[in-house]
């Protein structure tokens, strides 16, 4: 049976940009969110909007067995060499493959398109390997839009429910929408990330202990965490591990790309500090199959989650603020532009109202402020010039903001 393919055009446009530039293109994310598709749709594209014949284009996922025979970089060389458009997904089970791409890409006459599902590589030891004549591209699970549009469905509450118990893993469109069918999937997903991606990967020797971390976090993802705060509380359950082995495994996490930290930001100093940060999952489908989630006790902290997800999907750099016992939950800059979003469940009293919006007390700069809820209208649709919306059109409408 042939699997259902959308386009998932956000990407493809920014990638369109820097087709048969000579800088090599890195697509890179977790697994299971199509970024080998992605290959196969700006292959598509290559072949209808470009004109460019088969025979210049080589496509090899590392995954399949039929490309098993390329071992290392000579392998890989007498393999693509003679192509004009080179694809190349699972690149870092390929020997010393950054000798061949990069006398590829400095010949200037080769499209080189490159894909792997951790970040590990996208350090300074990438930098070093590929001389900076580089370009990556982030791939998300889908945003709220893009899970609408994938699965046929209109804007509304049911609907970001829906999503916000599947979640944006592209392959549930092949299978019905229901706990049991889409548990089993995502279950596997999990293990494999899990698993392999870190366990395997890293060859973790206190395995107890990593599960033990991912599901703190998962309990306390609103929190602003430091190492020793995370330290602490695990001696407190009589794990004792020290700071370096936490941050070890928090690296060995966002490197695998199911977790991802965000750091700190002094609005007033304009600096970031990395002593305390905030890590949300990349599916946070992940984090409700590691703890027993309760809606109505959970559901500010998930949403929290989603809405930096869709941030960060759509191109916002994002961090979190806190100083003088405030917190603004995301400070985020895209191009020349800074929003504030503040996110809650809903604000049903004038405590909380006044909570949430009390927090832009001291930020007296001019860009746009928002208080984002799952209300569904506002009879205080503005209050000093801070905006409120649902955060079903909020994340509906990101690319636009």
């Amino acid at each position: 049976m042939n699997k259902t393919i959308i386009n998932r055009n956000k990407y493809l446009k920014n990638i369109k940009n820097f087709i048969n530039k000579d800088i090599v293109k890195i697509i890179l994310w977790q697994r299971r969110v199509w970024k080998s598709y992605i290959m196969k749709q700006i292959i598509n594209l290559l072949e209808k909007d470009y004109k460019i014949k088969k025979s210049q284009i080589i496509y090899i996922n590392k995954e399949l067995y039929k490309w098993d025979n390329i071992k290392d970089y000579s392998d890989l060389y007498k393999k693509i060499k003679n192509y004009k458009y080179i694809f190349i997904d699972e690149i870092q089970d390929i020997k010393n493959w950054e000798k061949v791409i990069r006398s590829l890409q400095a010949s200037g006459w080769h499209d080189i398109y490159i894909a792997w599902s951790n970040s590990n590589l996208l350090s300074g030891e990438l930098s070093s390997f590929l001389s900076w004549r580089f370009v990556s591209f982030n791939i998300y699970p889908l945003d709220f839009k893009e899970f609408l549009q994938f699965h046929n469905l209109e804007k509304n509450k049911d609907n970001f429910y829906k999503y916000l118990n599947y979640w944006g893993l592209p392959y549930l469109i092949n299978l019905e929408l229901e706990d049991e069918v889409v548990n089993i999937y995502l279950k596997d997903v999990l293990n494999t990330i899990v698993l392999n991606d870190v366990i395997s990967r890293y060859n973790l020797r206190n395995i107890h202990f990593f599960k033990s971390l991912i599901k703190y976090l998962s309990r306390e993802i609103w929190s602003i965490f430091s190492a020793k705060s995370i330290s602490d509380y695990l001696k407190f359950q009589n794990q004792k591990i020290s700071n370096n082995i936490v941050l070890d495994y928090l690296s060995f996490s966002t490197q695998a790309l199911f977790l991802n930290e965000v750091h700190r930001y002094d609005i007033i100093w304009k600096k970031i500090f990395e002593i305390k940060n905030k890590y949300f999952f990349t599916d946070i489908w992940i984090r409700n199959s590691l703890i027993w989630w309760f809606k109505q006790l959970d559901i500010a902290w998930i949403l929290e989650n989603i809405v930096y997800i869709n941030l960060v999907s759509n191109n916002w750099e994002v961090n979190v603020w806190e100083i003088n016992w405030k917190e603004i939950d995301f400070v985020c800059k895209k191009n020349n532009k800074k929003i504030y979003v503040q996110v809650a469940y809903i604000l049903d009293t004038r405590e909380t109202i006044k909570r949430e919006f009390w927090v832009y007390d001291n930020v007296d700069d001019h860009w746009e402020k928002y208080v984002i809820t799952l209300d569904e209208k506002a009879w205080w649709a503005s209050k000093n010039g801070i905006k409120y919306m649902s955060i079903i059109d909020f994340v509906y409408d990101l690319w636009n903001l």
